[in-house]
């Protein structure tokens, strides 16, 4: 599958992220900097599915609990894990990796032009809405440019 292996960031050769085969649908998502190793390198891992909305790829990111870390390592105790969609799109070794614009999405609610439950925070939205509403809006949203910032170009290197 052109999703699992190793890619370092185009732009930001000390930038690598891995995705492995975890369970049935599943894959482990790891972002390292300095080094391709996550045992010699901050790493953050997450689950990731990849799905298929309308004629567009994502992957659905959720914390991952490593083997090895703490139950009561600050970072799970303190935030409340939540999920991130961004878009992906392959072009031969390389994939693209799209957030959602935090700028483009607050300017569309304070403007009233989508209606998708939410709660505002100072830096952040937290969509609130069900599955089915969340994919709704995604596909609708999938082609509009602005919605998205620059994507992460990753080059596969192994």
């Amino acid at each position: 599958h052109a999703l699992i292996g190793l890619s370092q960031d185009a732009d930001d050769g000390d930038e690598y992220v891995s995705f492995e085969k975890y369970e049935d649908k599943k894959y482990i998502l790891r972002y390292m900097e300095d080094n391709e190793d996550p045992n010699e390198s901050d790493t953050i891992s997450y689950e990731t599915g990849l799905l298929k909305i309308g004629d567009h790829y994502f992957i659905d990111v959720y914390p991952h609990y490593d083997e090895g870390m703490e139950e009561e390592d600050y970072l799970f105790r303190s935030f409340i894990p939540a999920h991130a969609v961004l878009k992906i799109e392959w072009e031969n070794d390389a994939m693209r990796l799209y957030t959602l614009s935090y700028d483009r999405l607050n300017e569309l609610f304070e403007q009233n032009r989508i209606r998708i439950r939410h709660q505002m925070f100072e830096d952040y939205i937290v969509i609130t809405a069900t599955t089915d509403e969340l994919q709704k809006f995604i596909k609708k949203y999938a082609d509009d440019e602005m919605a998205f910032d620059d994507p992460d170009k990753l080059v596969k290197i192994r």
